[in-house]
């Protein structure tokens, strides 16, 4: 059986190791109740929420939820208006990843960012995970 709270907090430590070693103040609230697992100092009075999840990479794409799902709600609850980015790690290639919830389309469950370029060279609709590495 997966440990899931075990993959969620291992997640949430490379994140913000990769955040940290990239010089950015990170901070950790003391509820877990919340919508965000780590926010971002940014140094000038704001912040920025970061709801942090755990990449699959499949196929040449890291996919990773963009809602939160359940039994009661399936088609999940958004994210958008209590965070500002998705912080993913993908255990299979060791990187983390901060997507502003802006790159990330409405009215979807899940996300992927792309490892290689196209082959048609077709740049709209597509999220090359390099764009969004830290570090």
């Amino acid at each position: 059986m997966k440990d899931t709270t075990s993959v969620g907090d291992l997640t949430e430590l490379e994140i913000a190791t990769a955040l940290m070693r990239t010089r950015r103040r990170v901070l950790r609230p003391l509820s877990a109740g919340l919508r965000y697992d780590l926010a971002i100092d940014n140094g000038d009075g704001t912040l920025v929420r970061v709801q942090c999840k755990t990449g699959i990479l499949r196929h040449g794409f890291i996919t990773f939820r963009v809602c939160n799902t359940d039994a009661r709600r399936p088609q999940g609850i958004p994210y958008r208006g209590q965070i500002e980015a998705f912080g993913v790690y993908c255990p299979q290639n060791g990187r983390a990843y901060l997507v502003p919830i802006d790159a990330v389309g409405a009215n979807v469950s899940t996300a992927r960012l792309r490892l290689d370029a196209t082959r048609n060279g077709q740049h709209r609709r597509v999220r090359l995970a390099e764009t969004f590495r830290i570090g």
